[in-house]
């Protein structure tokens, strides 16, 4: 039997402005990641250019704190390799500019690979999936001529978070 999967779902419209500047980062990674698309540095948090999502963030999870925030580019062809955010309480995918035909985020099954995934996001604007840092996922090559634009990131929990998290 497959387990389930645990995804908040949450949203914010992206400002207008947020897939231009994103767009403007360019391929800082140099495709050297798990993500072959157009990827910007792992902190751009601190570039106070996308407070928007970090003041949302801060206000939905106030135990956990931004340690990367980053932006990807997908154009044709472009996918991100199956990978997990290890070391991390929480991870984040922000669709910034999608449409419904973009690549979905697909969480499969490592212990069942046989068995359907054991959950695919199809990406809507504005969305923020949340979901355990452990958990593994990827994102098929783009297919369409689309530029699926998003904002990933990684949370730990804070001394606040420890201390509650030891008072339990």
């Amino acid at each position: 039997m497959q387990r389930s999967i645990k995804l908040d779902t949450h949203f914010l419209r992206p400002s207008y402005k947020i897939g231009s500047i994103i767009k403007e980062y360019g391929d800082q990674q140099n495709r050297a990641t798990n993500v072959k698309a157009d990827h910007t540095h792992w902190h751009v948090h601190q570039d106070n250019k996308f407070d928007e999502i970090v003041n949302y963030l801060h206000e939905i999870y106030p135990n956990h704190t931004i340690e990367e925030l980053w932006g990807c580019t997908y154009r044709q062809g472009d996918f991100t390799q199956a990978h997990t955010h290890y070391g991390f309480d929480l991870a984040f995918v922000w669709f910034v500019d999608t449409s419904p035909t973009c690549s979905p985020l697909i969480f499969p099954d490592p212990e069942h690979p046989w068995m359907p995934p054991l959950s695919v996001v199809t990406p809507v604007t504005g969305n923020i999936i949340v979901f355990s840092g452990m958990e593994l996922h990827y994102v098929p090559p783009q297919v369409n001529n689309y530029t699926r634009i998003v904002m990933s990131g990684n949370l730990k929990l804070n001394n606040e978070g420890v201390q509650q998290q030891q008072q339990q």
